[in-house]
This record gives C-alpha cells, sequence and structure tokens, in this order.
C-alpha cells in the first residue's frame, strides 16, 4: 500500500522516464528561482555601482561584495561587467518580439512601424536615463571595437527590416531606397533622439519626441 502510495505522489521528470517525487521537482524550481534572484540581484547591484560611481571605476569584486555573493557565482550568470549592461539593452529585442503580435493588428505598414518605434521608446525610457547613460558610456569608450547594440544581427533590427519591406510591398514607403537604407536611417534616428534624451538629463517625453520624429522621417520616405 505504501509503495502505491509512493508511485501516485511522483511525476514524469519532461523528456525522461523516470519517476520525480515531487519534493525533489519543488527543490529543483527553488534552486531555478534562487539562481534567477542572485542574477537579478547581480545586475540590479552592477547597474546601482555603474550609475554611482562610474562605469570605469566599478570592478567585478565591488558588484560581488556588494551584492553579497562570491566572484564564481558572478561568472556563472554573467562572462564581464560589460554583459550585465549588454544583457539588459538586450532585453529590448525580446519586447520587439513579444510586441509583434500587437503590431500585426494595425492595417498600415507605416502605421506600424511608428508603433513599434513607439513600443521601444516606451520600453527604453523605462530602463532609466541613468541605466542608459552608463550603457553609452561603456558602448563608445576609447578602444572597444563595434558594439553588439549596433549590430544588425539583432532581433529589434531584422523586426524592423521586416515592417520596411513590407510598407514597401505595399506602395507605401518610396522604392528608390532600398529596405535596409530605410530600417537603418529610422534605427539611427531613435538611437540619436535616445542619446539626445541622456544628454539632457531626459527633460522631455522620450516616446512622444521619438514618435514626432519618426513621422517626420517617414513622411519624407513617401512613395515619389
Amino acid at each position: 500500500m505504501e509503495a502505491r502510495s509512493s508511485q501516485r505522489g511522483a511525476q514524469s521528470d519532461p523528456g525522461t522516464s523516470v519517476k520525480v517525487h515531487p519534493s525533489v521537482l519543488g527543490e529543483r524550481l527553488s534552486r531555478k528561482q534562487q539562481a534567477e534572484e542572485t542574477r537579478r540581484r547581480l545586475a540590479e547591484t552592477a547597474l546601482q555601482l555603474y550609475s554611482s560611481r562610474g562605469y570605469d571605476h566599478v570592478s567585478v569584486d565591488d558588484i560581488c561584495r556588494e551584492a553579497g555573493v562570491s566572484k564564481g557565482t558572478f561568472y556563472v550568470h554573467f562572462k564581464s561587467k560589460d554583459q550585465v549592461l549588454v544583457e539588459e539593452f538586450l532585453e529590448l529585442d525580446r519586447f520587439y518580439l513579444d510586441s509583434l503580435g500587437e503590431i500585426a493588428k494595425i492595417a498600415s505598414g507605416v502605421e506600424r512601424l511608428i508603433a513599434l518605434g513607439r513600443y521601444s521608446l516606451r520600453h527604453l525610457a523605462g530602463l532609466g536615463k541613468d541605466y542608459l547613460k552608463v550603457a553609452f558610456s561603456s558602448q563608445i569608450a576609447p578602444g572597444r571595437g563595434p558594439s553588439p547594440l549596433a549590430a544588425k544581427a539583432r532581433a529589434s533590427y531584422k523586426v524592423a527590416l521586416r515592417l520596411v519591406r513590407e510598407a514597401q510591398k505595399r506602395g507605401e514607403l518610396r522604392s528608390d531606397l532600398s529596405s535596409e537604407e530605410i530600417t537603418l536611417a529610422l534605427v539611427r534616428a531613435i538611437r540619436g533622439i535616445v542619446f539626445e534624451w541622456c544628454l539632457l538629463d531626459g527633460r522631455f517625453d522620450l516616446e512622444q519626441a521619438g514618435e514626432t520624429l519618426l513621422k517626420i522621417l517617414i513622411d519624407g520616405l513617401n512613395p515619389r
């Protein structure tokens, strides 16, 4: 009877035929939650230190000391202190992909592009000017090569390129410029206004100003 009861309480481990007791599954979940909490604490601590001391004046040792974890634990979650910044910024790519469902409901190809820009600016504003200042300064430091934040391989660029191509096929954007040229112009405009927002210490509405800029640019991209 006890054996049957124990079997009824067990569950199959996904991907295997091995029975796993609920207490073991709970322990695994707890470990995963602890790992996520540690990663979050490391990221938040690093960003706070970067903001207060300056990126170049913060070491991995400083981050670990403030977060109360070992250096080995830091490297389990991040390859370097730079990756903390990049990871947070690249979260925008996941945000782009998540927003595609809502954007697809918009009939106009041009309006889809404006909506994409609006969503991305809202997300960036949510990260905060202090974080963005540190992110920009770390990526343009002397001796650095091209930043992964400007890579065409990013999902954010690919999504924008896809929407530009769709708008061109619909005849909503001029065809004498390539889809790549138009996409780069729009992406650079967004990046530029975010940089200016940081220069002015966040003293204007980023989402509203960015949407206005995109509308002006897209107006100049009307078919001729």
